[in-house]
């Protein structure tokens, strides 16, 4: 591959004058633009856009970190891909299936400068990586973390749980099933659910009140095959997930179970499968929080504690 250097030498001139060229400096005379130009055509020379980016200190590039590709992070990774797009970066998705020396891995990009700021959705529970990190460039997290020290732009859970279990009990509902992706060791968020479940409902058993591993359509049509061969089925499934809940609709209707007659579904992201099945769903507001969190990373800003109110949407 030719190098500035070598088109420099077969111009006759310095490799700050290539560069300018390059660049579209203005300070180029037209004669010797012509020059350069047409020996960078005859060579096919390449602009090593890393190079380039390096050089300037910026790299116009975001990464974020999510553990795969789900529907529950579509909404926050669209809204972060077009707000970003608006200001003029490129995003890199970083999946880390919850490894956390896949995600250490990802963190020395930021580190490296290879990124200009980096957006941590679910992880693991990591943060005394993040804090000396921390110092070294722009992070913001899309969850609530322990560390109050680092930004954070999230919905707040913990109130969202605490209000569905309360107007559930107040209804005079007793019979409560709900599920999560991960246990209450791995997860905040599933530490937070259980705590606001067993204030209302009281103990609650893995296998009988709450399930993990949940997190698609398939498991919900699995879950509902476990729950309806039951001889008691549960007033309210809570589920993580509007797919999961049109799984278990499915499932339940299959085995002779009817949605808002044998029981009532609850859901999560407000995607359109609660409105088309009319079944109740909280939106945590991702496309709220992508957005913000873009505009963090943009912004002159240090740091920043940002709760979202999430919404629940009774149907």
């Amino acid at each position: 591959m030719v190098t500035i250097r070598e088109i420099a030498k077969i111009s006759g001139v310095s490799k700050s004058t290539v560069s300018r060229v390059l660049n579209n400096d203005r300070y180029v005379s037209s004669e010797l633009r012509k020059k350069v130009q047409t020996v960078i055509e005859d060579t096919k020379y390449v602009v090593n856009g890393n190079a380039v980016k390096l050089s300037k200190g910026e790299t116009f590039t975001l990464g974020v970190t999510l553990p795969y590709n789900s529907s529950c992070y579509s909404q926050l990774v669209d809204s972060i891909l077009y707000q970003a797009k608006s200001k003029g970066y490129q995003v890199l998705l970083l999946p880390t299936y919850y490894e956390e020396e896949t995600e250490s891995n990802y963190y020395t990009l930021l580190e490296q400068k290879m990124i200009d700021g980096l957006i941590l959705t679910s992880r693991t529970k990591n943060d005394h990586l993040l804090e000396p990190l921390r110092f070294k460039g722009k992070i913001v997290s899309t969850e609530k973390m322990d560390n109050e020290e680092l930004t954070m732009i999230y919905p707040d859970r913990k109130k969202a749980y605490d209000q569905l279990f309360s107007t559930l009990h107040t209804r005079g509902i007793s019979k409560v099933m709900f599920t999560t992706k991960r246990s209450a060791d791995q997860s905040q968020t599933t530490k937070n659910k259980l705590a606001a479940y067993e204030a209302y409902f009281g103990k609650a058993i893995e296998g009988e009140h709450y399930f993990t591993t949940i997190e698609n359509y398939e498991d919900g049509r699995a879950l509902a095959a476990e729950i309806s061969a039951r001889s008691s089925i549960p007033e309210v499934i809570y589920v993580n997930g509007d797919d999961t809940a049109a799984g278990v609709i499915f499932g339940m209707k299959q085995a002779g179970f009817i949605h808002k007659k044998d029981f009532t579904i609850i859901g999560e992201g407000n995607l359109p499968y609660s409105e088309i099945l009319a079944f109740s769903t909280i939106d945590f507001a991702p496309q709220k929080i992508g957005a913000s969190a873009v505009d963090f990373l943009l912004s002159e800003s240090e740091r920043l504690v940002q709760p979202e109110e999430p919404t629940i949407i009774w149907r």
